[in-house]
């Protein structure tokens, strides 16, 4: 998987061989095929090794603190710069939009979504959240999130950054029936940078 990523990420998705990924990990080709049925299954399998370690860092980090924090922590977690914003982008940039959106949604639904329902359970039954519809809040706290991440992958100027954010922050508030001017989107280190 580190051979594979670092491939993906300096020479691109679309460029990268298998034979590339084995020749770099030293390994023969029926070996990789032992493990990964194809260059899909082990982006999914980077994605998620880098999924679940978020994820396990966030609860580690979350113990203690009531809801709002948390989400405060979980959009931060979101945010930070990690190994993959390189290799997002460069989905992005080779139009693999499909697999990006795939492979996404495939974290968002196993990794974050479960992490998100419990932070609103606890805002809900802590009543610093009033949200009716669960499931429907989750898929747009997706969708305004998105708007930002685009606005980073375009990079677009810092002020039209800041505006959107500021903007999505506002929809969140309101999504999650959150007091207003109470939760904010950190970006002081762009996932992107």
């Amino acid at each position: 998987m580190d051979a594979a990523l670092e491939l993906f990420r300096s020479g691109g998705y679309q460029k990268t061989m298998i034979i590339d990924i084995t020749k770099k990990a030293g390994a023969a080709k029926g070996t990789f095929y032992h493990y990964y049925p194809s260059k899909e299954a082990i982006l999914e399998a980077i994605c998620n090794r880098w999924a679940i370690k978020m994820a396990t860092s966030f609860e580690r980090e979350n113990r203690q603190l009531s809801a709002l924090p948390k989400l405060q922590l979980f959009t931060e977690h979101l945010f930070h710069p990690h190994q993959l914003n390189v290799l997002f982008k460069r989905l992005w940039d080779e139009e693999q939009l499909n697999l990006y959106y795939k492979t996404w949604r495939g974290l968002v639904e196993t990794v974050f979504n479960p992490l998100l329902a419990e932070i609103i359970e606890q805002g809900n039954r802590e009543e610093t959240m009033h949200v009716a519809c669960r499931n429907q809040a989750i898929a747009f706290f997706w969708s305004t999130l998105h708007c930002v991440w685009e606005a980073i992958f375009f990079q677009e100027p810092a002020e039209v950054i800041a505006s959107k954010t500021k903007m999505a922050q506002s929809l969140l508030e309101r999504i999650l029936g959150i007091e207003k001017n109470t939760f904010e989107i950190s970006l002081t280190n762009y996932w992107l940078a």
